[in-house]
């Protein structure tokens, strides 16, 4: 069985055209969210399947940086409202190191994708206007207006007041977009108005004027964003690209920019690939509501690899549910290690595939060691040397990242610092084991040999393994459960450990 981006290289080679334009796009009106990550990676597995397919391939991604703020995020001081309407592009940076705002999302998101292995030809949208390349498809849109609003009212089946013109210029007077709307076109100038109340989020300033609605080293306005993404397609050269299943429903945004690709741009419409969502704790995710977990904030819980494996291992055409609470990340990190283990030694084809495409500069095995023995270990003192040793502390980092976030309460423990309440509960039997282990602690113990002698003990005195490890637990960590209790016991100073069973042998 073939992976999904593998089979569908075959199927595109087959069409034999000079270059595969693989594209994706995104508003960066905020921080990014995780969801945008999913189809970033989609279209990545096309064009890396594509390459090893000997297939002409491009990969962009167009950051559609001339939008207008019509969403206000919930971390932005309330100073940016003013901006509310006006292209993300010629909005001020809320932080530094960037230009203006949609530059200071998208080159967070950039690093993001960047980590995880994704390298497309960044494409900003404005820029295409300013460079005159959409001026010929914008001339087409406005002559072609009527057939536009033809395709519009036979998809939505509600007529369209005239006049109306698919173009909205930037208000010379108030510099919004949101609020424009043309009223007329001789074929070189548009009529317009900024309209007061064309919106409820944002007022316009009612200026009205004439104006040429062609770019030439300064952007004057744009098309329509579902008449914009075929435009897109065209001026860039796109031959696929998918979407999120809102978009690629019947009647949706993707079916309107066919038709007008087809019918008014006279360009093929690009190979669809229609995706679910990506949901963290059951809801589809928010830039501007600040739903879900951002883009950058997944990689402090995963590291890259397995962020990528994250949206390897499921179907483009099946929903990702990701809860980082309760124990799917440790589920997570051993089902990357089961894909690893096929990779090594040939056991599932696919499997192995998935692994294969989720490696970031070359493969690199994991650690042989499971996420939540790892967690266990982060929580024992004195166990940084042994990490180290081992190989662990890039994932150690992520498990105790989970542990102090994320895991389960039965998941965590801690060295008490005087003799737990339930110590008094421990059987006779118990307390002796305690007394015997305590004796014991003077030679030089393995944790394997350890933790094998004291099971032996436990068993000679009558007990199962159950009573035996949590008359350990229950002395040292207040639990009648716990990490392996050898690596626990030895990772404590001796004399602590000999006084606290003497303590609970009495």
């Amino acid at each position: 069985m073939k992976y999904w981006s593998d089979t569908l290289a075959e199927k595109l080679k087959e069409r034999h055209l000079p270059l595969e334009g693989v594209d994706d796009m995104k508003t960066p009106s905020g921080r990014v969210h995780m969801g945008a990550l999913r189809g970033l990676v989609i279209h990545d597995l096309v064009y890396k399947s594509l390459q090893q397919a000997d297939v002409p391939t491009r990969y962009t991604y167009v950051y559609d940086d001339h939008d207008p703020m019509d969403g206000f995020p919930v971390y932005l001081p309330e100073e940016f409202k003013q901006y509310m309407g006006m292209p993300l592009y010629q909005i001020p940076s809320p932080g530094p190191g960037a230009e203006n705002f949609a530059q200071y999302f998208a080159n967070e998101f950039t690093e993001v994708f960047n980590k995880i292995g994704c390298h497309p030809e960044i494409i900003w949208a404005s820029k295409l206007y300013e460079d005159g390349k959409m001026n010929d498809l914008i001339r087409v849109a406005l002559d072609h207006a009527d057939d536009i609003r033809e395709i519009y009212e036979k998809m939505y089946k509600k007529e369209i007041a005239k006049p109306w013109y698919p173009y909205q210029p930037y208000c010379p007077q108030c510099k919004k977009v949101a609020t424009t709307t043309v009223t007329d076109w001789d074929g070189e100038q548009i009529t317009f108005t900024c309209e007061v109340n064309k919106v409820n989020w944002t007022q316009g300033c009612g200026y009205t004027g004439k104006m040429s609605p062609f770019s030439h080293g300064t952007v004057v306005g744009k098309l329509p964003w579902k008449i914009e993404w075929p435009a897109v397609w065209k001026v860039i050269g796109v031959t696929v690209e998918g979407a999120g299943k809102d978009h690629m429903s019947a009647g949706g945004s993707h079916d309107v920019a066919k038709q007008i690709s087809e019918k008014v741009f006279h360009y093929e419409t690009p190979y669809p690939i229609a995706y679910e969502w990506f949901n963290i704790g059951g809801k589809k995710m928010s830039s501007s509501k600040g739903v879900g977990t951002s883009a950058a904030e997944m990689l402090e819980l995963l590291p890259p690899e397995l962020v990528r494996f994250l949206m390897v291992r499921t179907d483009y055409n099946k929903a990702i549910n990701f809860d980082p609470f309760g124990d799917t990340i440790p589920a997570l990190f051993d089902e990357y290690q089961r894909a690893a283990q096929a990779y090594t030694d040939k056991s599932d084809e696919l499997l192995a595939r998935m692994f294969e495409l989720s490696q970031i500069n070359g493969v690199h095995m994991p650690p042989k060691l499971r996420f939540s023995v790892i967690a266990q270990l982060v929580q024992m003192p004195n166990m940084k040397d042994y990490i180290a040793s081992e190989g662990l502390e890039s994932w150690a980092h992520y498990a105790r990242n989970w542990v102090e976030k994320y895991a389960p309460e039965d998941e965590k423990f801690s060295i008490q610092e005087s003799l737990p309440e339930a110590a008094k509960n421990l059987t006779t039997t118990q307390k002796e084991l305690l007394a015997r282990i305590a004796k014991e602690l003077d030679t030089d113990w393995e944790a394997e040999k350890l933790q094998f002698e004291i099971y032996e003990w436990g068993k000679a005195m009558g007990m199962s393994g159950k009573e035996v490890f949590s008359a350990i637990y229950t002395a040292l960590i207040g639990k009648d459960h716990g990490p392996k209790a050898a690596w626990l016991i030895l990772s404590l100073e001796k004399n602590f450990v000999q006084k606290r069973f003497e303590e609970a042998a009495k």
